[in-house]
Formats: C-alpha cells, structure tokens, sequence
C-alpha cells in the first residue's frame, strides 16, 4: 500500500501466485478476504453499464486499478498475458459492488464481486469468478488507486477502447503502451479507507482459491497489512439529534433518532468510526408499559446472525424503521427495528437491520432503563469498524409508542457518549434538546402540582337488600393527573361477606409468589383455589388504550395489624418480557361497632423491571359464588376510597352505594330471658344470673338496633362496681384486667367459627353504666349497650348499633352472686318477671315483644333424707 496513515486512501495492491497452474488443478474462484477495517468506495469512479463492458468499450473514468496476469498458456506455466484496466461496473445478482477486467490475448471477462462480512467484521470480500481452466490462472497483481481520478494516474489510464478491441497492454507488464495520458474528467474522490485504529500491529489479509477439479475444498493462504500509524491526525465528531414524536406531556410516543457521522470524501483522512455509543434519555421518559403489549421477540435464530441472509423477525417484533447512508452506496440501506429476544442481564435488546446491495447490516443495541427512576440508556456497544454518513432510527408512535413523555411541559436535554476505533482521540458527546409544549391531548400545560382527581366506580351486580352478588370496583386515573400511591377504601356498612368455608392463602405462598416467574404463576398459582375469591384487571400505561394486566385476588389471613387480609397476585407479563409475579396486600380492618370494612392497600407499585406504570385504572371483581352479601339497609351510602398522588397530594373520592327492595324482607327475631342459679337466686336481694338468647330468621332484614327493658324487679347491683372498665381502657386494651360481668357469644352463618367474649360495665356515662361486649374470633366485634333508668323505675339497655349481618344466634349471660351485675327488688316468684323487647329492622321495620322471663320459681325443693 501506498499510505499507512490511519483512515488514508492508499493505493492497494494485492499480488498471488499459484503453484503448479493447471497441475494437476485450476483455479475457478479466488476470494480475498480484506484487512479488517480496509473499505472502499466503489462510487469513487463512474460505473460501466453491463452493455459497454461487454462491448470492450468502458469509459477512462470507470477506471479504478491495474491487473497483470500470467497464466499457463502455450505450453508456458508462466505465460505473460498482460496488463489491463480495471472497471467499477453495475452491480449485479445483489453485489455490494463490482470490478471488471478483460484478461489479455484471451478476451475474456472476469468479473470481480465484492460483499461485506456482516456476521463477522464488516470487512471487504473480493471474489475473482470463473477463471477459465483452458489457460489456469499462474499469477495476478491487482492494484487499487486510492483516487482513481488523479491525476497522477492519467498516463496509467486506458482510452476507451472498442468491440474487439478492448483497452490493455498484451503480454506486457505495465501500461508502456499507452502512447499519451487519457483524464478521467472527474472530480478525485478517493476509492480506499484505510482502518482508523491504530495498534502498532500488523493486520491480516487472507486468500482462498477454490479449483474445478475439487470445489469442495478451500486452499488458505495468509499475507499481512503493514501497522496503521497516524492516529493522531485523524478527527472524530460524531452529532446524535434525538427527539419524541409529540411535543404533549404524560404521552405514548414514538423517539428519532439520527447520528451523523459525515465523511469527508477528500484527501484528508477519513474520520475516526464510531465503536461505541450511549444516548440517554431524559429523566421523564421512559419505557411505554403499554409498548410490548401484543408484541413477541424476535430470537437470535430468526436473526440470523450467523449468515449473511437476511433476518427472519416476525413482524409483531416490529418497532421501528432504521436505515443507514453511506457515500459508498447510490441509495440507503432499509431495514427496520425489532425487540430482540430477551437474555439474562441484558432484559430489553434491540434489534435494528437494513438491507440492500448485497448488505445485510445487523447492529444489536440494549435499552438499559435505572430500575428506581425508569430513566433510560440506549447502548449500542459493538458497533463494526465501517464508514457510514449516518443512522437514521424511528420508533414507531401512536397509542402503543415504545416511549412515554415526561409529565411537564419543559425543555429536555437527550445526551450522547461516542466511543472511537481511534484509541488515540478522545471520546465525544453530543447533546440535543426537545420541548413538550401541552399537555395530554393537546390540553394546557399542567401546573408544577399536577391534578389528582381520580375517579371511583363501585357495587354490586344485584342490588337486592340481603342478596348474595359479585361485585366490583374500578379506580381509575386520567393522563396528565398525579400516579397512583397509597389507597383505601371504605366499605359501606352491611356490605359484607360469608367467610363460612373460605380457606386462606398461607403466608408461605404469598411468600413464594413474590420470587415466581409470570409464567410460572400463571400457569400454577401459589395459592390455593379454595382461597380465591375473585380477579383484578391492573391497566398501565399512557393514551386510550393502556395496557392491561390480568390477576387474582385471594382471601387471607392477618396483616398489618388487621384481623383479614386480601392479596391479589399478577403475573406481570408483557409481550416478551416476564417481569416476574407483583403481590400486593389488603388489610381488612372490620370496624368493631358496626363491622363495616376499610381496606388499606400496600403502596401500589410504580415501576417494575426499570418500566415506570403509569398506572391508569386498578379493577377488583369479587365474583366467588355466595361470597359477597348487600345490605339489608336502602338509605343511600357511598364507598369511599382516599388516596394519595406522587407529588403528595391527598383525596377522597366516591361512588354512590344504595341495596333496594328492603320492603320485602321479613322480620321476625326473637328473644328468650332465663334465669339460671336454681330457685335460691329467686329471692329479694340476690344476684341472679341471666342469659338473654337471641335469634334470628335465615332471608329476613338483620338488625339495626335492639332495647330491652326490664321489669322492675331487677336493677343494677351498685355494691358490683368497682371495678369498671373505663373508657379509655375500653378502646386501648378491651378492658384486658377488669372483672367480666358476663360472657357473650354469636354464631353467625358468615363465620366458621363463633365469636366469643367477655361482657363488662363501663364507667363514665353518668349514674349507670354502660355494657361492652367483646365478640373476638375470625373478627373483633364490640357492639356497646347504654343502660338508663326509664319511667317507672325500669332499667332500660340499648344497644343502638347492631352490625347489618345476620345474627343466627346470640346469647349474653350476665354472672349472679358475688359479681353478679344484678339485683333482685323484689322475689321473682312473686309475680312473672315481664321485659320489653324492641326491635328496629335495618330495613325500617320495627318490632315489639313481651317476653317472660324463665325462672326457677316452679322449681320443687327435693327433701333431704334422714339418716338413722
């Protein structure tokens, strides 16, 4: 070569001798493999038409080089058959490029195709076909000039020539033939590149000829390319130009993304390539959760990395259109961007191809977004040590964009990090700016705390009082409002569940489920069926078509301090990409005074594998057989949900919430007063025990409140009282320590098991006190019963709350003797020991009852036995 300086444009020559020309084999193909990093420009020098080659008659400015040959011929093993010039022609049968020369004395054209070693080095190919085995190829020297339309070469510059007559020196090595200098008439643009790195080492050509005799087999020879010096003349400014394909806020979007890399095309030397580039996006935008919804990989395979054939990508891993420009080639290389199949380590690969001329080019980049911020870096770490003008990717937009924009009208900053072959010059950035100019739609620009005004859609399929239904409930988010953060949601009272049978999930697959691939989950869930009480439907993502992923929802046990739990469990599953299982509890706190449910959720995820949710709508159905129960109460309630935004912003939102057709419900409870102790507690002035039962009918309208007045032969026994509960300690401790003034307990059909506690007087209600009962079990419930003394001198105990549940069954028993809480004002045999019942249905309905108490009055004193 003529220059060894790094990207110069050296004159190239490449000589080979085959032994033994023709004995016993001939040459049919040549191939040389080019010096890595050594490329051309076929463009340097006006292509021949087909028609003019063929003719002997290409024109001087074609020219690119020289070719000597000996062959055996005549009897000669080293035969001179001469020299000739050698064409660029049109390309053909998908070449990257073609030379041409006419051998001397034989007339006969060989044609010289190049291709590019896209699954290796992106290094030049040059192949000699079709050498006649009549004359067997001895020797050839092929010279390339580094400008074919120099000057310089003018008087080693064919003339055209004509049919028959085509332009050479036979049987002579060199051009002495050539009587006068012919111009190419061309501007000088150069031919050849030499590589921009510099290693100090020598590089490595190699030839592979291949016979007639015996085509199967390759003969290898190696040669060297002299160390490329230099480094430090060459230059390296590269420019990225990157932006959204919208201007609006908190949107899909596509991204463009053009990197220049211009070359010079002139004597100077060439630029340094670019080995290496990180563009990073700005804070904002990020990966579109909804971008992979519907889409598949494309798998190395179907790359086809390992061939120069084209890719094979399905085309729902399409995402873009990518295209590259070269002053080698007349027109782009046209391809387009897929998702590439996801590998351990490296989640989001990008595939970008474009094809033409022969050129197959794949490049393989990664999109690393921060698994905290979702901020994103696009690396193309390998890029081949080849000349390009520029790059030009686009990301598809619309609803479905790979992007989503930043929240905030602003000006965002996209930075680049270029890495050269040249190891000598310093790497580069480049920075570009875009703006967001609107919001969402085209809506205002949001103010620096965005709205956030979510909405609430909640109830029941039916809406009969007392019916069993599925229900559901849709939160959901509009574009351009603050995310999603920590939510709760408050149920109206009597809106229950029948928890009788349910099993729940154990802690140990809840556990599990969080370490679960998304596949794996779905195909078989953590939890047990028995535990499942429903589905949820989770969308994501910006614009009006969000993506939406599928889970289910489990009953559990305690959390967080609540005595039930939920858990829903999603396999997060995206296109290609299993982000593994999302688990998110509930806590069940049940309200002890009129049980009605607040449920707290765990702070709702907001980004996941590095993806930023966005999340759009949050959809629970509760739809297991038998399990959700409507009130039996048709006043107007609401379910209320309170959340809080990313930027702080707190609020409570509703839906409206009403059970009809309470109307129809019956109701008839019923209640029993027994003594209990035996006839001696029947005096005047003893401390009866008591137990009051209550039950209720299956399908009627459960209680709102219920008062029973007692006859005036009971009052409460002030000598018991001192050691009441207070109310404080009532509400800290469940009066954990004070003396019981009796037990309680409820079955109802909603629990599997009964609740049962310990009854207590509590102080500070003014003369009398107050009546707590402590129902523990599945749930803790503490209806309260205010005592009053009524006209007459009755001692009259409401309770003015009873959950909107049925009841079953519930029995109060108050202790007699030394802590009994009553006291008898006259004997119980006197006369029968009356009560008034009242009851208030929560449907409306009332209902009052004279009830007899049991006595032992009736009770016969057994007769002792003498003993003699």
């Amino acid at each position: 070569m003529s220059t060894s300086q790094a990207g110069g444009h050296p004159d190239l020559t490449t000589d080979f001798t085959l032994a033994n020309p023709g004995a016993p084999e001939a040459a049919q193909n040549v191939v040389f493999q080019a010096p890595t990093g050594v490329f051309g420009n076929p463009r340097a020098a006006i292509e021949c038409q087909a028609s003019d080659f063929t003719l002997d008659r290409c024109p001087p400015n074609s020219q690119v080089g020289l070719v000597t040959l000996h062959a055996n011929y005549e009897g000669n093993s080293n035969f001179l058959l001469g020299t000739a010039p050698i064409f660029t022609v049109v390309p053909q049968n998908g070449d990257t490029a073609r030379f041409a020369f006419i051998v001397p004395v034989l007339g006969i054209p060989i044609a010289i195709p190049v291709a590019v070693r896209t699954t290796t080095d992106y290094g030049l190919r040059f192949t000699v076909k079709d050498i006649s085995q009549l004359t067997p190829l001895a020797e050839a020297k092929l010279t390339f000039w580094g400008f074919p339309a120099a000057e310089e070469h003018d008087a080693q510059r064919f003339a055209k020539g004509s049919p028959g007559n085509p332009a050479g020196c036979p049987e002579e090595e060199g051009t002495a033939c050539i009587t006068e200098p012919t111009e190419a008439s061309v501007t000088p643009t150069p031919l050849t590149d030499n590589p921009t790195t510099c290693t100090g080492e020598e590089l490595s050509a190699s030839l592979e000829v291949q016979t007639y005799q015996d085509p199967e087999h390759l003969t290898e020879a190696q040669s060297t390319y002299p160390p490329i010096e230099g480094c430090e003349k060459e230059v390296f400014k590269p420019v990225l130009q990157a932006s959204p394909t919208t201007s609006q806020t908190d949107s899909a979007s596509g991204l463009n993304v053009e990197l220049r890399a211009p070359q010079f095309l002139t004597k100077a030397a060439s630029p340094s390539e670019i080995k290496a580039a990180t563009v990073t996006l700005p804070p904002g935008l990020t990966i579109n959760p909804d971008a992979a919804d519907g889409q598949s990989a494309c798998t190395d395979a179907q790359a086809n990395f390992n061939s120069e054939s084209p890719a094979q990508c399905p085309d729902s891993s399409k995402i873009g259109t990518f295209s590259i420009g070269t002053p080698a080639l007349p027109e782009r290389l046209e391809g387009a961007v897929y998702i590439g199949q996801p590998k351990p380590g490296d989640q989001y690969r990008l595939f970008e191809f474009a094809s033409g001329f022969g050129i197959n080019a794949k490049l393989v980049g990664s999109v690393r977004p921060d698994p905290q911020t979702g901020q994103v870096q696009v690396e193309f770490p390998d890029l081949p040590q080849a000349p390009f003008d520029d790059f030009q990717l686009h990301l598809f937009s619309g609803e479905r964009g790979l992007l989503a924009t930043p929240a905030a009208c602003s000006v965002y900053t996209v930075s680049a990090h270029f890495l050269p072959w040249n190891s000598v010059l310093a790497d580069q950035t480049s920075n570009q700016h875009f703006g967001l100019e609107s919001g969402p739609g085209g809506s205002p620009c949001p103010g620096q705390i965005r709205p956030f005004t979510p909405s609430l859609l909640a109830g029941t399929s039916n809406a009969s009082a007392g019916a069993h239904s599925s229900f559901s409930l849709k939160l959901g988010r509009e574009d351009g409002n603050q995310l999603l953060g920590k939510l709760g949601f408050t149920m109206p009272p009597g809106l229950s569940a029948n928890l009788h049978g349910i099993a729940y999930c154990p802690e140990t697959a809840i556990a599990a489920a969080a370490n679960t691939p998304g596949l794996s989950e779905q195909a078989a869930p953590s939890c047990p069926a028995a535990s499942q009480i429903g589905t949820t439907n989770v969308g994501a993502g910006p614009g009006s078509h969000p993506f939406h992923a599928a889970g289910k929802i489990y009953f559990a046990g305690p959390f967080q301090g609540a005595p039930l739990s939920l858990v829903a469990i999603t396999p997060a599953l995206a296109g290609p990409y299993d982000y593994g299982t999302v688990v998110v509890r509930i806590a069940l706190h049940i309200n002890s005074t009129d049980a009605h449910v607040v449920a707290d959720s765990e702070t709702v995820p907001s980004i996941l594998g590095g993806v930023p949710l966005r999340i759009r709508s949050i959809q629970v159905n509760i739809d297991r057989p038998d399990f959700m129960i409507n009130p039996t109460n048709c006043e107007p309630f609401s379910i209320v949900s309170e959340g809080v935004g990313d930027q702080g912003t707190a609020a409570s939102f509703s839906s409206p919430f009403t059970a009809v057709n309470c109307s129809t419900l019956g109701f008839k409870p019923k209640m029993t007063i027994t003594q209990l102790g035996g006839k001696g507690f029947t005096k005047r002035a003893q401390d009866p025990s008591l137990r009051f039962d209550l039950n209720t009918r299956p399908g009627d309208a459960n209680i709102k409140s219920v008062a029973v007045t007692l006859p005036k032969a009971f009052a409460v026994d002030q000598r018991h009282l001192g050691n009441l509960c207070s109310r404080a300690q009532l509400a800290a401790e469940h009066c954990a320590g004070r003396a019981a003034i009796g037990t309680v307990s409820t079955e109802t059909p909603l629990l599997e098991k009964p609740l049962t506690g310990p009854a207590y007087a509590v102080s500070g209600f003014g003369k009398l006190p107050h009546l707590a009962f402590i129902l523990a079990g599945q749930v803790t419930l503490i209806p309260e019963a205010m005592s009053s003394s009524v006209k007459g001198g009755h001692l009259k105990t409401i309770v003015p709350t009873v959950p909107d549940a049925p009841i079953g069954h519930f029995r109060l028993t108050l202790f007699g003797a030394k802590q009994g809480y009553l006291v008898n004002t006259r004997s119980l045999c006197a006369a029968p020991a009356v009560s008034t019942v009242e009851y208030t249905a929560q449907s409306g309905k009332t209902l009052t009852q004279k009830v007899k108490a049991k006595t032992a009055c009736a009770t016969k004193a057994k007769k002792s036995k003498r003993h003699h």
